[in-house]
């Protein structure tokens, strides 16, 4: 019987609480599929459920009571998401003014041009939310203070494309409810007797406990204030390109996997010291469960008690209470911890990380329930077997790549992380030795040095994005390869998972050309495929190319460029520059300014054209002078199929566009047009909007821009034009091909759900 058991000493019987278990998988599968619910129709699921839950009364059929369970789940999870969705900061088409009192209460991230950090706001309401605020003054923001100030908010509306990093989900899951710029100046209040404040200053002071170390140790000292205190920002941009195709981004934050294994060691050595006290002890069981619980209580706080390591720490402390040899069967706890996980906070679906822990630890019970006379050895292989085939699919579908690598490297870097890095990070922090804390940094560094050397050589793989059926049938495939005998299927489903990885869209025609509008926020990436050629038009910021463009590029089928266009030298638009060049490898790189680049690259000079697959292509930019400013100084790129074309100018403006209507007149014209300057008022000069007589005006913007792109200018001019406007901001990212047919816009993403707030609004 477990801690619990013990103290509520309950009378029935073990049968019976497996009948109870045996509830618990169609609650959980009703709370995870209410977020993929278009509409929550509340009405329709409580009649269900009430029809369900009075057959199952009175008929005693056992599907109705699971039936009826599903639908309590769908409602449960739908009516704590509105709860959240309610208390966020409601959408508006620009950012709103507003004077806070915000506490700082997580260490904030600096890079050359801003600050950023997580913020306890009360609103002048009373009210109170968790902000990412912002502050491109770069000031000091000590950890636990709290100030009185100025900002522009606005709702946190992410990115919409068919893969990627969803904004949305992350905040939601993460308890964000808005994202705010500092304006102007702000005002120090004390922050005495807050103890969230002390937590996050002990937090601080602990991390600086390393500094003395981070001359010498440059790529060892991050490592260890991530696993350390949870400072995952401390890690340089390129340290996170390397964990990626390793697949070890799980082990570089305080995880559900670090949480657990420091538990565990905790509670085996608490078992090893009870062993040689000269007293027996009654159940030192008891004793480790407690320690364990403690040791996972500690971690978590070292970590600022983030949303995920709340879900972690409470995993510990259920398993603790439920888990004894005898009482409960392995995959029984399994659902047990995750129903009260998803009891205490159901949008930890929205969490990649929620999905993988859980699917790694049931691989690993899964791998432990082998019979007494397989060997450890065995064991090891089965988990690393285990773990690997379960998050297959789950990794490929969200992050659009399959590291190779990823399972030898586990097998060393589990345990090394887990029972030397964070034991050894942990002990430095208790102990100020300043001999421990060198070690401890030193170590980290010739593991950091290790993983650079072996992510030069290891392989990723970057499968094209299935249709959804496939994707199911995949994932029951790894449902049959984990069953003992795999009912003899095992076979087939090789198969099925060949089929998901080698599949590629279909090809297009001769004189055809897909044109895609990424959804990269403020900044533009727009990618022309042909039957055998790609060409990426400008790559948007660092980050949005690194979670929301590549992954996008490869999950679309295109393992390399044949051109790469930079428009001109701004972060909005070549960003990502290096990024993309290091992965999709483009045979030839043109830009506006191509002084600005350490590689190779030509100048997009006027009267440069090429075909490709009965495609043309051509630039059309302008000589400038000497003096003239970089936005003039864009590739203007025109692609012509199909008696069809589109027209992208970067951020070029009025007097460039006027030097193209003198030089070409009505030579311009095009069926598409990509807004200049992403539709600022200094650009869509009124005499180039007619020369060109576009039918579809498309602004590349991010959701609520503080530079308020499109301006209302131009959205005046483009409606008295009779020309249909086209935004990424309230349409995500768009898709149309050149073809005989008439021009079509389709989404990248067709189905919405019910808490995206994002206005999807149809083309």
């Amino acid at each position: 019987m477990s801690i619990l058991g013990e103290i509520i000493k309950p009378s029935k019987s073990t049968q019976s609480h497996h009948a109870t278990y045996a509830w618990l998988p169609w609650w959980v599968i009703g709370v995870c599929g209410s977020f993929l619910l278009p509409q929550t129709h509340h009405a329709y699921w409580l009649t269900a459920a009430i029809v369900l839950g009075a057959m199952a009364f009175k008929r005693s059929w056992w599907w109705c009571r699971y039936a009826c369970l599903l639908c309590v789940g769908v409602l449960f999870g739908i009516w704590r998401t509105e709860a959240v969705l309610q208390q966020q900061w409601p959408i508006s088409g620009q950012s709103d003014s507003e004077e806070v009192i915000l506490t700082v209460i997580d260490l904030p991230q600096t890079n050359g041009f801003r600050s950023r950090f997580l913020a306890d706001v009360q609103l002048s309401d009373g009210r109170t939310q968790n902000w990412l605020v912002t502050d491109y003054g770069k000031q000091r923001w000590p950890v636990g203070s709290r100030w009185r100030v100025q900002t522009k908010v606005r709702a946190l509306i992410g990115e919409t494309n068919a893969v990627g990093f969803n904004r949305e989900a992350w905040a939601l899951s993460n308890h964000i409810g808005a994202v705010a710029t500092i304006k102007g100046k702000r005002e120090l209040i004390s922050n005495e007797g807050s103890w969230a404040g002390a937590l996050s200053r002990w937090r601080a002071r602990l991390s600086d406990r390393w500094q003395a170390q981070q001359a010498n140790y440059p790529q060892g000292v991050p490592l260890l204030k991530a696993l350390a205190v949870g400072e995952q920002s401390a890690l340089p941009t390129e340290a996170w390109q390397i964990f990626r195709p390793l697949g070890l981004n799980h082990l570089v934050s305080i995880s559900g996997l670090h949480v657990g294994m420091l538990a565990m060691l905790a509670a085996w050595l608490c078992g090893k010291l009870l062993y040689f006290m000269p007293l027996p002890i009654q159940r030192p069981w008891i004793y480790q469960r407690i320690v364990a619980v403690i040791t996972a209580i500690i971690y978590s706080a070292l970590a600022g008690f983030a949303v995920p390591t709340q879900r972690s720490m409470l995993m510990i402390i259920i398993l603790a209470l439920t888990w004894r040899r005898g009482h409960l069967r392995p995959m029984q706890t399994w659902w047990l911890t995750v129903a009260l996980v998803l009891l205490y906070d159901p949008l930890a679906v929205l969490s990649v990380g929620f999905w993988l822990s859980f699917l790694l630890v049931a691989a690993l019970m899964w791998a432990g329930e082998g019979n007494g006379q397989t060997s450890k050895l065995q064991q090891l292989f089965q988990s690393q077997w285990a773990a690997g085939i379960a998050s297959l699919v789950l990794v490929a579908f969200v992050f659009g790549s399959v590291p190779l690598a990823s399972a030898p490297v586990n097998a060393f870097a589990i345990p090394w992380f887990t029972l030397v890095l964070v034991p050894l990070a942990l002990l430095s922090l208790i102990l100020p030795i300043p001999f421990l804390a060198t070690l401890a940094a030193w170590i980290a560094e010739k593991t950091m040095q290790w993983l650079f050397f072996v992510a030069e050589y290891a392989p990723e793989f970057h499968p094209a994005h299935a249709p959804l059926a496939l994707w199911m049938l995949a994932t029951t495939a790894i449902v049959f390869l984990l069953l003992p005998r795999g009912f003899y299927l095992r076979p087939l489903c090789f198969l099925i998972l060949g089929l998901l990885l080698t599949y590629q869209p279909k090809r297009l025609a001769e004189n055809q050309a897909r044109i895609t509008i990424w959804d990269i926020g403020q900044g533009l990436a727009v990618s022309i495929t042909t039957a055998k050629h790609n060409l990426l038009f400008d790559t948007g910021t660092g980050f949005a190319a690194q979670s929301t463009l590549l992954p996008n590029l490869q999950a679309a089928g295109i393992k390399r460029l044949d051109s790469l266009v930079l428009s001109h030298n701004d972060i909005d638009h070549d960003g990502g520059a290096t990024l993309i060049r290091t992965h999709l490898q483009p045979k030839q790189i043109f830009a506006g300014q191509a002084q600005a680049y350490p590689f190779a690259v030509k100048h997009c000079q006027t009267g440069m054209n090429w075909q490709w697959d009965g495609v043309w292509f051509e630039f059309l930019n302008q000589p400038v002078k000497g003096t003239a400013k970089k936005n003039d100084r864009s590739c203007v790129l025109r692609v012509i199929a199909a008696g069809k074309s589109v027209l992208i100018t970067g951020d070029l403006s009025k007097s460039g566009e006027k030097a193209m209507v003198a030089a070409y007149g009505d030579k311009l014209f095009s069926q598409i047009l990509l807004l200049g300057h992403h539709g600022s008022r200094t650009s869509s000069d009124i005499d180039f909007i007619r020369m060109v007589q576009p039918e579809y005006a498309i602004a590349s913007v991010g959701f609520a821009n503080r530079y308020n792109h499109p301006h209302i200018q131009v959205q005046e001019l483009i409606k008295n034009e009779n020309i249909v406007l086209l935004r990424t901001d309230r349409m995500g990212g768009l898709q149309t091909t050149l073809s005989a047919t008439p021009l079509q816009w389709q989404p990248l993403t067709q189905n919405k759900a019910y808490w995206q707030r994002k206005p999807m609004e149809k083309p």
